[in-house]
């Protein structure tokens, strides 16, 4: 246990050895059975992200509620982040994952339920918002733990990359298709869509045969002494706190990135909303290219590929602001999305790498916590930089901050030579 070695001895500790899997990634069945199952969750997602605030909007007209949704979304996350992933640690991430996922389907369906029915939908939405989010914080918690005994810590890239492009694959069509059933059938049946596929993933997910429980060795101290550990193995281990920091920085450049371009395109450039729709959907295309691409870059040259994609991004961001061109948009969106799924599949396939087994879910829910819990700070600058100047100055400042950042990460050797 990490709680009895130095400092030294943690910064060093190595990961345990590779689960035996079938030979490739293509004999791998509970590893296919998993990413089909989390393709279709992934579709129900986007049709949500759409869906929901339409269905807000509908019941009730109010931006502020709209505003209150999303705030008790975060809740969870900051909150329960460092002891859900304790409890990965401890119970079976297959099951955590799967209940997590049914609870989320039950509690879903009750919104188009009580639609249908006459009850006061926007009642019942309050009431299940903070529940599905605390569930989706401890489905989070496992799947980020449960990636290595899927496929093995040699393959971590290549896995990490194909889920990401599933999860960015249901955001090209699922917005669009949420959009048409919202305006046919109603933004409430629409949402019936997302509980159908947390059932499904639940389902999928039971037809893993693999043991993914984290091998430890004693009795299991409590929850308070798991958490203290896992964030005391992060603060320790030079390289990981490196990594986790510089996506945290990521995160709060980019966390009000799409309030000001919708800002910024529809009004400062008077632009149009089919644009900014535009420019998502080619986002999402250049996010799932990036992510594809990026699991055949092995796990060399980690840290300095995600300087430079972080730089790339910075740039872009600050070119956007430059021009009333719309090609340039679309073509800064693809690349930005593209950019941006290096940087994060990179992050996630060295933080896993880094990490023991048995502490892959406490430093999950660390890493988390940290960069959920920052995210509200780069949203309130880029709010108050929208309402003092317009979209493109808060546009600027995120590039100009992520350039800076990764500068200024550039003069750690232990940052660069993360991966080696």
């Amino acid at each position: 246990m990490t709680t009895s070695a130095d400092e030294t001895a943690v910064a060093t500790a190595q990961p345990m050895p590779p689960v035996t899997l079938p030979a490739g990634m293509r004999g791998n069945r509970d590893f296919k059975v998993v990413l089909v199952g989390q393709t279709v969750s992934a579709f129900g997602d986007a049709v949500s992200f759409t869906a929901m605030p339409l269905l807000v909007l509908f019941l009730t007209g109010s931006g502020a509620l709209m505003g209150i949704i999303g705030a008790l979304q975060m809740v969870p996350d900051l909150l329960l982040g460092l002891p859900a992933g304790a409890l990965a640690d401890r119970w079976d991430r297959r099951k955590m994952m799967m209940w997590a996922d049914a609870g989320r389907a039950v509690l879903t369906a009750t919104i188009p339920i009580s639609f249908w029915l006459g009850l006061p939908t926007m009642v019942v939405i309050l009431i299940v918002t903070v529940p599905i989010n605390v569930l989706r914080v401890l489905w989070a918690a496992g799947f980020t733990s449960v990636v290595p005994n899927l496929v093995g810590r040699e393959n971590l890239a290549r896995a990490n990359s194909y889920f990401e492009a599933a999860f960015s694959g249901g955001f090209i069509v699922g917005p669009a298709l949420a959009g048409i059933l919202a305006a046919t059938i109603g933004p409430a049946q629409t949402l019936a869509i997302d509980a159908v596929t947390f059932l499904i993933s639940a389902l999928s997910l039971s037809l893993v045969r693999r043991p993914l429980r984290a091998e430890r060795s004693g009795e299991p101290a409590r929850i308070l002494a798991d958490v203290k550990e896992g964030i005391r193995f992060v603060w320790r281990h030079v390289m990981l706190r490196m990594v986790i920091t510089y996506w945290a920085i990521t995160t709060i450049a980019t966390a009000a990135l799409l309030p000001a371009l919708s800002y910024y395109i529809t009004i400062d450039r008077g632009l149009g909303p089919e644009i900014f729709g535009f420019v998502g959907s080619v986002w999402s295309i250049g996010y799932l290219i990036g992510s594809l691409f990026t699991g055949r870059l092995g796990r060399e040259n980690v840290g300095r590929r995600m300087l430079l994609a972080g730089v790339v991004i910075g740039t872009l961001l600050i070119a956007i602001t430059l021009t009333a061109a719309a090609s340039v948009y679309l073509a800064a969106a693809f690349l930005i999305g593209a950019a941006l799924s290096i940087v994060l599949v990179s992050y996630m396939t060295v933080r896993a790498s880094l990490t023991p087994d048995e502490m892959m879910g406490r430093v999950g829910g660390t890493a988390r916590t940290i960069t959920v819990g920052l995210q509200p700070l780069g949203l309130l600058a880029g709010g108050v930089l929208i309402e003092a100047a317009n979209g493109g100055a808060a546009i600027a400042a995120m590039g100009v901050f992520l350039i800076a950042g990764s500068l200024l990460f550039a003069f750690s050797r232990p940052f660069r030579e993360a991966g080696h």
